[in-house]
């Protein structure tokens, strides 16, 4: 009985310690894109978008963040 107590505990110490690190290896994620802005609508796409390469999106981003404060907005289709 000890065993499967012992087993529970890791494996809810694991899920807390995934909780923790998971925010930092998303935020690492998003400022590692390359995200393209559309300079006419001020609407920003991540790669793999159908959007991403539009005649307009000649603004060039290396991170969500930089992009938002530059004015734009994430794209409803591919949520940057």
């Amino acid at each position: 009985m000890v065993t499967g107590k012992w087993k529970a505990g890791a494996i809810a110490g694991w899920l807390v310690l995934f909780m923790l690190v998971m925010p930092v290896m998303i935020s690492a994620e998003n400022d590692s894109l390359v995200y393209h802005g559309n300079t006419k609508s001020k609407i920003f796409h991540r790669p793999g978008c159908r959007y991403y390469n539009c005649s307009s999106c000649s603004a060039v981003f290396h991170g969500r963040q930089k992009a938002i404060d530059a004015g734009y907005r994430p794209c409803r289709v591919c949520k940057p």
